[in-house]
């Protein structure tokens, strides 16, 4: 009797191990693919940060009479 009922609680176990198996390797994948998407975001936002600096300095930068409108424009 004490035989079966250590057996009953290894099946047990492995088939909880085996559910925490596929558990930690599914969560594993979203862990993958979110670290994906934010390399993907952080190379997005420094492009942006880029584009940002270039256009503030050609605003700085002053322009000639040639690139000005007139006022009426």
């Amino acid at each position: 009797m004490a035989a079966t009922n250590h057996v009953e609680r290894i099946t047990t176990l492995e088939e909880k191990h085996a559910h925490l198996e596929r558990t930690v390797a599914d969560l594993n994948s979203v862990v993958i693919d979110q670290q994906k998407r934010i390399e993907r975001l952080e190379t997005l936002l420094h492009r942006a940060d880029e584009r940002i600096e270039h256009l503030h300095a050609a605003l700085d930068q002053p322009r000639s009479a040639v690139e000005e409108r007139p006022p009426h424009y």
